[in-house]
């Protein structure tokens, strides 16, 4: 009998074990759902004035350089604007380029309390001053308005309309090039041009091999044997001296070209045949005179 009450009460010390571990673990389980800190910390108060809190709620956290410094204790709206109460467990000095902004933690939901210190090299803010948070971005709103925007330019500027023209034109241009119609259209779809192109590439084909052999006019200009280059070189060189020689006066030419005295004499042997012409001019009509004269007796 003693026995079986000793196994009783240890059966209920068990039971009474796993009941208080449970009630243990469920407070710990409320603490964490509502977001509370139960051992201390959270000894720095905050106060900071927002147009819009994007749905941030109590308990949400406080960043500070990606670093979970606190929570947020309570929210108020008041006439200026929506008033967040939060807690840090640490001091945070701010500078006159600080930022304070409601972010989104996730796609599906939550937000967090986001604190920019600002550059080190402006000045710190002065104790007792009141905090001023950024507008949010809810990235849904600016979507829906951005697709609005876009929707509102298309319907206006008529840029559906031009799209399903340019498309109903598309459609026209393939029909056709389908149908072998136009230069391209048979370039697609007619046997014969691709037999022509074919034809056309061999002959090329077989200049270029010649070209390549040194077979013709050409293709000496272009053989490696450079014998054409060398006698285009000489009659160059030739051509060359024979000018050099005629600015220098020498030979006939170079007379001609630099002797002032011959130029004279040409310019006067002309002006003395232009003379005499003039003089035969007038004594032709009197001999002709004289001659019908005399014929007639």
């Amino acid at each position: 009998m003693k026995k079986d009450r000793q196994q009783e009460t240890t059966i209920e010390v068990i039971v009474g074990f796993f009941f208080a571990m449970m009630i243990v673990a469920l407070f710990f389980g409320t603490a964490v759902l509502s977001r509370t800190r139960i051992f201390g910390g959270g000894g720095h108060k905050y106060e900071i004035v927002f147009e819009h809190v994007m749905g941030l709620r109590k308990g949400d956290n406080v960043f500070v350089r990606g670093v979970d410094v606190g929570k947020v204790d309570s929210l108020a709206v008041k006439p200026d604007g929506a008033h967040v109460y939060c807690s840090l467990d640490v001091p945070i000095k701010l500078h006159d380029d600080y930022k304070i902004e409601v972010l989104p933690s996730s796609v599906l939901g939550g937000r967090y309390l986001a604190v920019d210190l600002g550059s080190n090299d402006k000045p710190e803010l002065r104790a007792g001053v009141v905090l001023h948070g950024l507008p949010p971005v809810d990235l849904i709103d600016e979507a829906t308005r951005t697709i609005s925007l876009i929707k509102r330019n298309l319907e206006e500027g008529k840029m559906l309309e031009n799209l399903s023209a340019t498309l109903a034109d598309v459609k026209k241009i393939s029909t056709k090039l389908a149908a072998g119609e136009g230069t391209i259209g048979k370039l697609l779809m007619e046997d014969q041009v691709y037999n022509d192109l074919k034809t056309t590439t061999a002959n090329l084909k077989d200049i270029s091999n010649r070209l390549a052999a040194g077979e013709g006019t050409l293709g000496k200009l272009l053989a490696k044997d450079d014998a054409l280059y060398r006698d285009v070189f000489a009659a160059a060189t030739s051509i060359k001296n024979i000018t050099a020689k005629i600015e220098k006066g020498e030979g006939t030419i170079g007379k001609l070209t630099q002797d002032d005295g011959l130029y004279q004499d040409v310019k006067k042997t002309m002006n003395e045949a232009r003379a005499a012409i003039d003089d035969f001019r007038e004594t032709a009509p009197l001999a002709t005179f004289s001659s019908l004269f005399m014929g007639a007796f």
